[in-house]
């Protein structure tokens, strides 16, 4: 995609409960993965009250986020990718954001985003009104469907924007097998979304 984006929030500072995962490539990219999701992983135990309860927490952490890192981005088209993170002992839930350059009407490529009739689904997914504004016009859906070759149902939470002012269809994505653990925290999950800005990569400030 020609036209370069960042995510940012119109909060300072991000939510503590999100943890932004690079997405690497190339040569010295599995070196980059380990001594980030080292650091990460200490800086992000210490922000809890208790702490770790030994430094095998911090190492399993560490692993696990490399793991996201490294796996995902393999598997998924995106850009960038955030977990949701508000308790380290239990699993972290994925998001994974693309965009693509704006084309066409916006209903039906906002409908595509949210995957309202994308085969599989259980029953029909519940889509509601995201319009934001700092994303400007969006859509939120829940879909649940039952993974080709599986067995258990799965559960989608998709999001999907148009940018006019970046001229970018955006969509924000998590999918899981532990339905009700995501359903109790969409809420976190809209606010989260609430706070998301587009802004060009060199307005990014790094402290």
């Amino acid at each position: 995609m020609s036209t370069p984006y960042a995510l940012d929030f119109t909060e300072e500072p991000a939510p503590e409960a999100w943890i932004a995962v690079p997405v690497l490539e190339g040569r010295g990219a599995g070196r980059q993965r380990r001594k980030w999701a080292k650091k990460c992983a200490e800086l992000r135990w210490a922000l809890e009250d208790e702490g770790p309860r030994d430094k095998s927490q911090v190492k399993q952490l560490a692993r696990m986020l490399e793991g996201f890192s490294e796996r995902f981005p393999q598997k998924i088209p995106m850009h960038y990718m955030f977990l949701y993170a508000p308790d380290l002992r239990r699993d972290l839930v994925p998001f994974f954001f693309y965009a693509a350059r704006s084309e066409g009407p916006v209903e039906p490529v906002l409908d595509a985003l949210v995957q309202r009739n994308e085969p599989g689904a259980a029953q029909d997914p519940h889509i509601e009104d995201f319009t934001t504004d700092n994303l400007g016009r969006g859509l939120r859906s829940i879909r649940h469907f039952v993974p080709k070759g599986g067995e258990a149902l799965g559960m989608s939470v998709n999001y999907g924007w148009r940018v006019e002012s970046y001229g970018i269809d955006l969509s924000m994505r998590t999918v899981s097998d532990d339905l009700g653990w995501v359903s109790a925290n969409i809420d976190a999950f809209d606010a989260f979304a609430r706070s998301l800005k587009v802004v060009h990569p060199n307005d990014i400030v790094v402290a």
